[in-house]
């Protein structure tokens, strides 16, 4: 095996921002950084007398390029090299690569718990009085680094394993895709229930002050927001609660059970619906989340958590909900809306093609995760030289390029 260098970033880096005079009268395409190594996503495009800004960092293809204030959430990526012209603030410094470091290379290691963790390292501070990573402090950061043909070898074996990932993000898509086109069928239906008269009642969580703490299987936990998903149920999205803290039996989680989110930032997550499957432990209901008990002589469960994503539900609930930075629909609200109810053989059959569909896009989800995870061992693998591809790969590169 080859003998990989230990490099701090400065000495295969070096700073490079293209500061750009802000003109009134001219339109400047931002970007941000997401992050753990998600690569840049677009802002909402401003004109020059729209920001107080005097200068804009251009952001170039290749070039390294990192959020100060998110750097340790791993907002680090490096621009694609067909990237038009976008700016970004000052809070975005940018680097280009030595030739001994193809951009490739470290836009995978910009996907890693090791740099991210790094990066956390160095922003010291919690909440809003952290710290900014500073360029200086950034190019302290060290890197193996094995040699160019070595660096082609890692590049091109891991674009294969995204390429697939790719195609199975798209499968997951389509899946989904197809779910929402089969739920707005359901719109069709002549036959139209006001909620208030295919429910028993509709039942109200409730968040502790406990203090979190590392989930233990035999402790009690509060669902998060985010376990109520499109249509599933995700039980391991939860905080464990000090065990002295009173929880209401009332609002213990059972296995049948319809739950909604009634409050949230993001106005699509508000009135998200899903049926829970089984309950590992003891699980409750946060004050943001609603149990519906439906009539099942006239509403069957399964039926309505898709009845609920109809878009003429939907468009009902977007204009019940009230609120601006936490949008929030009341039960009063949600008693009012219309929903498309045919009869119960037909909810039962419906609702068994719909849960049928839901399962397929959660199966290729569950074969995108596993990818996902593979590819993370595998590059770590790689990084960290317990893997070597042979020499003999550059051939093969030679004969595909």
């Amino acid at each position: 095996m080859s003998d990989w260098k230990r490099l701090s970033l400065g000495e295969v880096v070096a700073l490079d921002v293209e500061a750009v005079p802000v003109e009134a009268s001219a339109s400047y395409d931002l970007v941000g950084v997401l992050n753990r190594g998600r690569g840049l996503f677009g802002r909402q495009p401003i004109r020059g007398y729209e920001t107080s800004y005097k200068t804009l960092n251009r952001i170039r293809p290749d070039q390294i390029v990192y959020s100060r204030l998110k750097a340790f959430e791993g907002a680090v990526t490096v621009a694609p090299r067909d990237l038009g012209n976008v700016y970004a603030s000052q809070e975005f410094p940018t680097f280009t690569c030595a030739e001994q470091l193809l951009p490739a290379y470290f836009a995978l290691i910009t996907t890693t718990r090791e740099l991210w963790d790094a990066l956390q390292h160095l922003s010291t501070g919690m909440g809003g009085r952290r710290e900014r990573v500073k360029p200086a402090d950034f190019l302290t950061l060290e890197i193996v680094l094995p040699s160019i043909p070595e660096q082609r070898r890692v590049i091109d074996l891991m674009a294969s394993v995204d390429a697939q990932i790719e195609a199975l993000g798209q499968e997951v898509r389509r899946a989904w895709r197809t779910w929402q086109g089969a739920v707005a069928v359901l719109d069709e239906s002549d036959d139209q229930l006001l909620l208030s008269e295919g429910l028993r009642a509709i039942e109200a969580g409730k968040s502790p002050k406990g203090q979190e703490r590392v989930p233990r299987s035999d402790e009690r936990a509060v669902l998060k927001i985010s376990a109520v998903g499109r249509a599933r149920f995700i039980p391991t999205e939860v905080k464990t609660v000090d065990p002295t803290v009173a929880l209401p039996e009332a609002t213990k989680v059972n296995s049948g059970d319809v739950l909604l989110v009634r409050c949230n930032a993001v106005l699509d997550r508000v009135g998200t619906v899903c049926l829970v499957n089984d309950v590992p432990g003891n699980l409750y209901l946060c004050d943001k989340t609603l149990r519906l008990v439906p009539d099942e002589q006239v509403l069957l469960p399964n039926y309505l958590v898709h009845a609920m994503a109809a878009p003429s539900v939907r468009e009902q609930i977007a204009k019940r909900t009230a609120g601006s930075d936490m949008r929030n629909i009341g039960q009063a609200a949600l008693r009012q809306l219309t929903i498309p109810a045919p009869s119960i053989g037909q909810q039962a059959v419906i609702g068994k093609a719909l849960d049928g569909l839901v399962a397929e896009a959660l199966a290729v989800e569950s074969e995108l995760a596993s990818l996902r995870a593979c590819r993370s061992a595998l590059l770590t693998s790689l990084l960290q030289q317990e893997l070597e591809i042979p020499q003999s790969y550059d051939r093969l590169l030679e004969e595909v390029s």
